[in-house]
């Protein structure tokens, strides 16, 4: 049997109508009741925040009272902020800690701006305390708050991933420093440091000097030994000139040696 209002039955017995209905009930009233805390909480901080933008509004310029209200936000706001901060978002440890050191702090504030507010409102005689918390304290406490927040994004769960991948950044790049210092050591690195010196030196003095450089030499990676021997030249072989019919008067033609048509007869 689907239960819309939640009703969690831990026996196997069946659900009976009045045992939904005390639920319902039950429901009703927690809804009412956390109405009324709303509402009363808001009251609250109405009242506070009148006479803390009393109090806050005597310590700026008359035509600067902008700023009052915008310190009056910073306690006020941070009122509604913190409570439903630690209920769906600080994490357990050292930020939700945070969060529930700043909101008592937030809410000392707030009563003691009230009281101090009143007394002024009477005209009484204000204690010493008091004087030196509205003299040295009052203007500071809206930066209060706000290193207070800070704080708290600073020990977010989610700064920690953070911190994780920018170690592992420094890491690698120290590693590639360590082997790049390594690297400087080899003779080819430094060969082709020393061969792009020579040219830059070699190029500036054309420029001075109007004479064209030498060209550089190779390095001595790019020498190979020669495994393979040459294959030795094929010997060219000899072909006489016979001059035949010497006597007339026409021009000379050549004629294969005898030896080799000697040894072209044995062959065929």
């Amino acid at each position: 049997m689907d239960n819309p209002n939640q009703f969690r039955n831990t026996s196997n017995t069946p659900v009976t109508m009045g045992e939904i209905m005390r639920a319902q009930r039950r429901d009703a009233i927690r809804a009412a009741a956390m109405f009324m805390a709303v509402v009363l909480y808001g009251a609250v901080l109405i009242y506070t925040g009148v006479h803390n933008f009393n109090l806050i509004s005597h310590t700026v310029a008359p035509d600067q009272q902008l700023f009052a209200i915008t310190a009056l936000l910073c306690l006020e706001g941070a009122s509604i902020f913190l409570p439903i901060a630690i209920h769906f978002w600080f994490a357990p440890g050292p930020q939700r800690m945070v969060g529930y050191l700043l909101y008592a702090v937030n809410f000392t504030i707030v009563i003691v701006n009230t009281i101090l507010d009143a007394i002024n409102n009477r005209a009484d005689s204000i204690p010493e305390w008091l004087s030196l918390y509205a003299t040295f304290i009052l203007p500071a406490t809206p930066i209060v708050i706000g290193v207070g927040i800070a704080f708290i994004f600073l020990l977010d769960p989610s700064k920690k991933i953070h911190d994780a991948r920018a170690a592992a950044e420094a890491a690698s790049m120290d590693a590639m420093a360590l082997h790049m210092r390594e690297a400087a050591n080899r003779d080819d690195v430094n060969e082709a440091i020393h061969l792009a010196a020579v040219k830059d030196m070699q190029e500036a003095t054309s420029r001075i000097t109007g004479r064209r450089p030498l060209e550089l030499p190779a390095p001595a990676s790019a020498k190979r030994p020669r495994t393979a021997a040459a294959a030795p030249s094929r010997k060219p072989r000899p072909t006489e000139v016979v001059v035949l019919n010497a006597e007339r008067s026409g021009p000379p033609r050549l004629v294969k040696s005898k030896a080799r048509r000697v040894r072209k007869a044995k062959g065929g």
